[in-house]
């Protein structure tokens, strides 16, 4: 059942389904979003100690759930909720997972190193993936246009991105 859930998550990164593909089930969006919190650890984890990591993976999570249902909830959507929160973590996993690796190594390598720009631009290219995909699973959850789920991702993103660097900036 596992591999079910992996395999709708990767078509609706490849943009063949939507979040309403995803069966209705609060353990799956546990278990997401338990994997969404875990990724977004490891990927803070390649620049921050282990305790801003954990509390940035936390941080990330809930408000991945809390934007989701504020932007549903003003559509008069919450119903949606439940599914359009599973496809954002359970997707989000799947590009962290591509993402940790490319940190880490552009985390430890030497700023004068010929393959920084190749690994930044392969890392902005996932961050513009991960938005499109982002957009993809509001837009069928807000059942409107892409552009406005280009700015419910949008939104997302510059939320969490303030919040973290607000609570815990870079000390590299």
């Amino acid at each position: 059942m596992i591999g079910t859930l992996w395999r709708l998550f990767f078509a609706i990164c490849c943009f063949r389904k939507g979040p309403q593909d995803l069966p209705v089930s609060r353990e799956f969006l546990f278990l997401s979003l338990l994997g969404y919190g875990l990724s977004s650890f490891l990927l803070a984890l390649a620049t921050q100690s282990v305790d801003i990591a954990v509390a940035s993976g936390l941080i990330d999570t809930a408000l991945l759930a809390t934007l989701c249902y504020i932007v549903l909830f003003s559509w008069r959507l919450p119903g949606r909720w439940l599914q359009a929160t599973t496809a954002l973590s359970g997707t989000g996993i799947i590009f962290s997972i591509a993402a940790i690796p490319l940190s880490y190594w552009l985390a430890h390598m030497g700023r004068d190193d010929p393959l920084v720009l190749l690994l930044f631009l392969f890392v902005i290219s996932l961050l513009v993936w991960n938005i499109a995909v982002m957009a993809h699973i509001m837009r069928h959850a807000l059942s409107s246009s892409f552009a406005l789920g280009v700015l419910a991702a949008l939104f997302y993103v510059c939320v969490i991105t303030i919040t973290i660097t607000s609570l815990f900036p870079q000390t590299q």
